[in-house]
Order: structure tokens, then sequence, then C-alpha cells
């Protein structure tokens, strides 16, 4: 589903309501959302995963919604147990899942993944932002939002090339671990 120009979302009162829905500014000046930021494991990962979260996080702060990474490094163990779970598909049997390194997931500090309550256009609102973000940093992602409908994970947000990356490094990171495949 292609998203909306930001220019057209206050012409669209569908995209203006999910805005007014996910914006808590008051929350942002609290403790709770300054600990959030400071969540997720970031040892071992792609600086330029680490860098879209953070501008990522800043943008979404400048229109008054707090967001924050949910996940971006997750050891092999803990990708086993979302694995086993069922909420990752990526088993880390091969040496290769892209929360090893290359993607992060973002989601929103008072109200999660925004399914309860759901508010409809907040994920296609959040991947258009953070692609603007990928765009400006000259980065290619892929959004978990435009997945099968079998695999949508709208939270997800992983370097297009992470495969290749965690074979081979780049002139940003190098892997520390042998991948099996």
């Amino acid at each position: 589903m292609p998203t909306p120009e930001p220019d057209r979302w206050s012409a669209d009162s569908r995209y203006q309501s999910a805005l007014n829905a996910m914006r808590n500014p008051g929350f942002l000046k609290t403790p709770k959302y300054q600990e959030q930021q400071k969540r997720a494991l970031t040892e071992g990962a792609h600086p330029h995963i680490v860098e879209l979260a953070r501008k990522s996080v800043k943008r979404f702060h400048g229109m008054g919604i707090p967001i924050f990474p949910h996940c971006i490094v997750r050891t092999e163990e803990q990708q086993q147990a979302a694995f086993d779970s069922k909420v990752s598909w990526d088993s880390p049997a091969d040496g290769l899942w892209p929360h090893r390194f290359g993607a992060v997931d973002l989601i929103h500090g008072t109200m999660g993944w925004m399914d309860k309550p759901y508010i409809a256009q907040a994920w296609p609102i959040i991947g258009h932002v953070v692609k603007e973000v990928a765009l400006s940093m000259s980065i290619k992602i892929v959004w978990g939002g435009d997945f099968s409908p079998a695999k949508y994970d709208p939270a997800h947000f992983e370097l297009a090339n992470w495969k290749q990356i965690a074979r081979t490094g780049d002139k940003y990171w190098t892997p520390k671990y042998q991948a099996l495949a």
C-alpha cells in the first residue's frame, strides 16, 4: 500500500487523525521516555541502523510523537526465542538474522504496536517517515510494513543488503562472527 506524501496528511482526515492519536508531547518530557531511548542493545550494530534509529526518533520527537527503538541487536539466544515464539521468521541456525546487526524495530512510547487501541494509518505514516529519513541518509532500507501479509511487521526496518553485509562487511562495519551460509 503506497503511503501519502507529507503535504497530503493534512488534507486526508485519516492521516491527520492518526497523527493526532499518536502525538503525546507531554510524554516526551518524562524520564520513562528517556529510559526507552536506551533500551535497545546497540553493541555490534551497523552504524547506519543506529543512526537511522536516532534520526527517526528525533524526527518523530519534532512531530510530538514518542517513538523508541525497541530492538536493534538480538543475541543468538534472543533470536532463537523470537523464532520459537513466532515473533521472527528468521532462524538463527545459519548465523544470519537481520537483528544480529542490521535492523531496528521502532515502536510508540505509550501505545507500543498501536494495536490496542488500533490506530488506522499509524504504521503507514511511521513507515513513510523512516523511509524519508533513510533517503536523507542515502541508505537503502526495507520496511516490514511492505512485507507480504503473512510476514507483515510494520515496526521493523532493515538494511536492504543486510545478508551480504553479514557475510562480507562493508566500509562501515565488519562482522565479528562467521555466518554459516
